[in-house]
């Protein structure tokens, strides 16, 4: 699952984000949870991924839809217990 921080303070940019990672079938079910924020300078993800492929996917797929903005990655490889 894939959300918007109540604390982003670009929230055009946060939701063009989430959009982007949860049309991805892994992404937007039960393989991860992320919350993204954003301000007008970077972009932030933070939660946790089910494996590193599925977080490489996670933060390509940021990558691009964050444009020229920074991307930092906060996830967490497995699922919290």
């Amino acid at each position: 699952m894939v959300s918007v921080s109540p604390k982003a303070k670009n929230e055009t940019l946060a939701w063009r984000v989430r959009d982007v990672l949860a049309r991805h079938p892994l992404l937007g079910g039960a393989m991860a949870q992320i919350s993204v924020d954003a301000c007008k300078d970077a972009v932030v993800l933070r939660g946790w991924v089910v494996d590193q492929k599925l977080e490489i996917v996670a933060v390509r797929l940021a990558k691009r839809a964050a444009g020229r903005r920074p991307v930092q990655i906060h996830l967490t490889i497995g699922q919290p217990v």
